[in-house]
């Protein structure tokens, strides 16, 4: 009975439906690997932007991005942890306008789910839960910035 019960309290289960185990070591390398794939993911959009000004805020945020990512990558090594180096699966859209709304959702889901496993971080490991809130503070002012881009883009432009 109380290895069922482990098996029932072992995995949560987040929003978005998938399992996720309470390691410390796995939920830093599921946040390593969900920030380097929202990272390329902005990479790519920026690499298919309309204007100079706008691939070079896109390049600045996916940069910051993947610098976040990278705050978690010495953790991972230390650990002994191989970092997923492989091709991301990289959403995108029709336009630059879908793009932008698409990275301002991602960026919003990934904030929640690091909120979320810090939260059940706190109690195993404090320091590597404040490592994720401040990897959520040090980036939330992309929302302004893809707000401010989807506001300047046209909806209804078919540029790809």
């Amino acid at each position: 009975m109380l290895s069922k019960l482990e098996s029932i309290f072992k995995c949560h289960r987040p929003a978005n439906g998938h399992s996720e185990s309470d390691d410390p070591v796995d939920i830093l390398q599921d946040s390593y690997r969900d920030l380097s794939r929202l990272a390329a993911q902005i990479s790519n959009h920026a690499a298919r932007a309309p204007y100079p000004g706008v691939v070079e805020r896109l390049r600045r945020i996916a940069a910051e991005k993947q610098a976040s990512a990278d705050l978690i990558r010495p953790r991972l090594l230390a650990a002994h942890r191989t970092l997923d180096e492989a091709t991301l699966d990289i959403n995108s859209a029709g336009n630059h306008w879908e793009r932008m709304g698409l990275d301002l959702s991602a960026h919003s889901a990934l904030e929640t789910r690091l909120l979320e496993r810090a939260a059940r971080l706190e109690e195993k490991s404090p320091d590597l839960a404040e490592l994720l809130r401040q990897i959520v503070r040090s980036n939330n002012h992309h929302v302004r910035a893809f707000m401010d881009l989807i506001a300047r883009a046209d909806p209804q432009a078919h540029l790809t």
